[in-house]
């Protein structure tokens, strides 16, 4: 099966139709206006054709495997765990939807709201740069959620995914980075909106629908960065799944918003743009011409822990790998990186796991020391290992000036200096992570991953069954058969250890 001819060419996306609205004047004569920023995002969700490319399906599987993933892993984690415990007060009434790591099943958007705290749970989730969002970790739990409770078939998520993807990356190119610089979760804010576009789509409103679905996300988008650190972070990946689902249901039942809320007075753009949104730009960025994951992509992460320490990981480890010194080798190690990655970076001492996974400090120690990171790095006894706490001096971090990162063709580069006491001082730098599309992962990395997250878990053999229904999860006809057979677990409390 493909999604709709899957071989059809990604051009036949750009051909928008956006119908004029009708507005009275003051003399009660009919007008007509251009369509609102809302409108244009929105009818090329409800109208764009779904005969996607093979290079913006293939990608589209990849994240979707990789976000049940964590998914299946981070409902091992105390915020998951603790949010999974909240939903399980209200169970479905009809058939409802899995929830992961949960022999319990829920109403849908509270399964999303579940999905979605264990999806961003252990930041292992990707990265999403055109946004500035964890968008998978949105947009994959909501759409599972609603798509198992609906009978939608795999090919239905995945054309929602990337209807979603591209709302993400719209409404994120309005007001970012002066939107993420401002202190905004945009996950939890931009993704909200975004997410409440793909769940539309997954319920097939045509496009007055998808506005007002859009228009309510606005409404529903909320989410701060000054809950890093904490369980607080995750919950707000989860609320953004919930409250787009819920947006798009609403929408379908009547409730209807403003079409200008991204643009008005009281809208998105001047309450939350932050200092310097650059506004839309429909010319510079048109929708799906070509998909953003084939011209952007994904950032699926090698790494569990904040995407702001990833490319000075990815720097030691290549110098590490080109010069074979050890951690007792070293005198110290210096990264240089963007304002907001050193904001997001706010704990240079972690007392805990969630701290460390904020802490360059940490990070870089263990990679240091074992040349990865995996998730038996990020608990609580891991944190204190002495030999590891030793080495977190070692780091120190200056950054960019904060206007430096409000160009949007910026690269942003990442730079590292390390000095060993043999008086070698070596230096390199990085504008990408591993994984982003300017060095992605290869197929057996992507594996690995996935058997970390799950085998601990599910065990091998369930883990397996797992990753090729994952893969062949365009072949799915029906989620309400395949979801509960993969994902649901009575022994969801474990802990990875």
């Amino acid at each position: 099966m493909t999604v709709r001819h899957i071989g059809t060419e990604i051009g036949h996306l750009s051909r928008i139709s956006i119908k004029l609205r009708a507005a009275s004047d003051q003399t009660g004569a009919m007008t007509m206006t251009a369509p609102t920023t809302l409108e244009k995002i929105a009818t090329w969700a409800a109208t764009t054709s779904s005969d996607w490319s093979i290079n913006s399906v293939t990608p589209a599987i990849h994240a979707i495997a990789d976000t049940v993933a964590c998914m299946v892993s981070g409902a091992t984690d105390a915020a998951a765990i603790g949010v999974r415990t909240t939903v399980h007060s209200w169970p479905a009434v009809g058939p409802g939807a899995t929830i992961v790591g949960s022999g319990c099943r829920a109403p849908a958007p509270f399964a999303a709201f579940a999905n979605g705290t264990a999806a961003h749970a252990q930041d292992f989730d990707d990265n999403f740069l055109a946004a500035l969002t964890h968008a998978s970790a949105v947009l994959v739990p909501a759409l599972l959620a609603l798509g198992e409770e609906t009978g939608a078939s795999g090919a239905d998520i995945i054309d929602g995914y990337l209807v979603g993807l591209e709302c993400h990356a719209a409404i994120g190119r309005g007001v970012n980075r002066s939107h993420y610089l401002k202190g905004f979760h945009a996950t939890a804010t931009v993704g909200c909106i975004g997410t409440a576009a793909a769940c539309a789509r997954l319920l097939k409103l045509d496009e007055f629908r998808t506005a007002h679905a859009m228009s309510l996300g606005t409404s529903m988008a909320a989410g701060l960065k000054g809950q890093f650190g904490s369980h607080a972070k995750p919950f707000q990946a989860g609320m953004a799944a919930q409250n787009g689902l819920l947006a798009a249901c609403f929408a379908r039942d009547g409730v209807e918003g403003r079409a200008e809320v991204l643009d008005n007075e009281y809208g998105f753009l001047k309450l939350f743009g932050g200092d310097a949104p650059p506004g839309w730009d429909f010319a510079a960025f048109p929708l799906g011409t070509p998909h953003v994951i084939e011209a952007v992509g994904l950032a699926p992460k090698l790494h569990p822990c904040c995407g702001s320490t990833h490319k000075s990981i990815d720097n030691l480890l290549d110098l590490k790998a080109q010069h074979n010194f050890q951690s007792e080798d070293v005198e110290s190690m210096h990264t240089f990186v963007n304002t907001s990655n050193v904001l997001n970076l706010c704990f240079d001492a972690p007392q805990n796991e969630m701290e460390a996974r904020f802490s360059m400090q940490y990070c870089m120690a263990v990679a240091l020391k074992y040349g990865f990171l995996s998730l038996q790095d990020f608990t609580p006894e891991a944190v204190q290992r002495p030999e590891i706490r030793a080495l977190m001096p070692l780091t120190t971090m200056d950054a960019t000036p904060p206007e430096a990162e409000l160009n949007p063709a910026g690269e942003y580069v990442h730079e590292l200096t390390v000095k060993l006491k043999s008086g070698a001082v070596l230096k390199t730098a990085r504008t990408c992570a591993k994984g982003t599309i300017g060095d992605p992962l290869k197929d057996a990395e992507r594996r690995r991953k996935f058997d970390d997250c799950c085998v601990p878990v599910l065990g091998d053999a369930k883990s397996a069954t797992l990753y090729a229904a994952c893969n062949d999860l365009i072949g799915c006809q029906d989620l309400a058969e395949l979801i509960p057979n993969m994902l649901a677990s009575s022994a969801g409390h474990a802990h990875v250890a």
